[in-house]
Formats: structure tokens, sequence, C-alpha cells
């Protein structure tokens, strides 16, 4: 896995992160993965659990979350509700519902290209207003790059198994 880039700004009490890194798993897996709230509790360790919910609109996945985020002992749990659907350009976006959630405002939008059969570039961007206290943006983006390098290495080892990682290998990843 190699990030090619990742930046985070803030703006009148929005915060907006970007990130592009290459993943050894090919396209359809990946996208599969991020499409799955359950698969990617699995692979991202700051969800505790999702809890599906009915949609009122076609096409839309709708789910509350529960994630844990944790910046050195300091930690905070929330819940968000979010509607996941897929954009005509192919893109995967989930939207905050601000009156179910910690969040004040939440966009992400993860897009997936196959660079080759065995390799995926995941563009990841985020624009949210949270509802509770953020450290600086130099420590957001060190805690984002950390949490989705981590999520990452973890899609490539769900995906090559103990082939290529081990469960220690899961946690260690994000070392570098």
């Amino acid at each position: 896995m190699t990030i090619e880039s990742v930046t985070a700004s803030r703006s009148n009490k929005h915060y907006v992160v970007q990130m592009a890194m290459l993943v050894n798993i090919p396209e359809s897996y990946a996208r599969a993965i991020l499409m799955d709230p359950d698969r990617v509790v699995g692979v991202n360790q700051e969800l505790v659990g999702v809890e599906h919910l009915p949609s009122q609109e076609q096409g839309v996945r709708r789910f509350r979350d529960h994630t844990r985020a944790c910046i050195w002992l300091f930690c905070v749990d929330y819940h968000n509700t979010l509607n996941m659907r897929v954009l005509e350009s192919g893109d995967i976006k989930l939207m905050v519902e601000p009156q179910h959630s910690k969040f004040e405002y939440g966009e992400f939008v993860w897009r997936t290209q196959a660079v080759d059969s065995e390799q995926t570039r995941l563009v990841f961007y985020s624009k949210t207003r949270p509802g509770f206290w953020i450290p600086s943006v130099g420590i957001l983006q060190a805690r984002m790059k950390k949490g989705l390098r981590r999520m990452a290495a973890n899609m490539e080892c769900e995906f090559h198994g103990d082939e290529v990682c081990s469960e220690s290998a899961w946690v260690d990843s994000t070392s570098q």
C-alpha cells in the first residue's frame, strides 16, 4: 500500500480531508468492502458497529454507526446516521443525517479506480462539521492518515489472507 497524498484543512468550522492511496487488491474487491457497512467495520478499527435502518429512498442504504475515535489518551464515542448511495460517476457517497448524529454536517466520498488487475487507487474526500471538539488540523491530518492507512492495510490483509498478513500485521501496519 502506498499513500500518494493527504491534506486536511479547516474553514468556518468545517473540516476537509482528502487522501489518495494505492492498495494491492482488485478494484471490485475494494468496492465491495466500501459498499458494505458490515465489512467496513471489519477493516476500520474506529467503527465499533453498524445498525441497518430502513430507507425511504430508492438506491439509498441507511445505517447508524458507532464510532470510537481516539487521539492519544482522549477518546470520543459517537453515533451517526448515514445515507449511502452510488453516484452516476460511480463514486460512493455517504451523507450524515444531522438530526440523528453527532455531526452537524458530514459528507464522505470514496472513489475506486483500477490501476491494473491487482492494484486499486482509493480516493477519499470528507467535509464535516463535528458537534464536538477536534484538535488542530495537523493532528487531524495525522490521525486520518493513520486510520485510513490501517483500513487500507486491513483490506489488503483480508484479501490476501495468511499468505501476506498475520493478525498482528493488521494492527502494526500503521507504524510508518
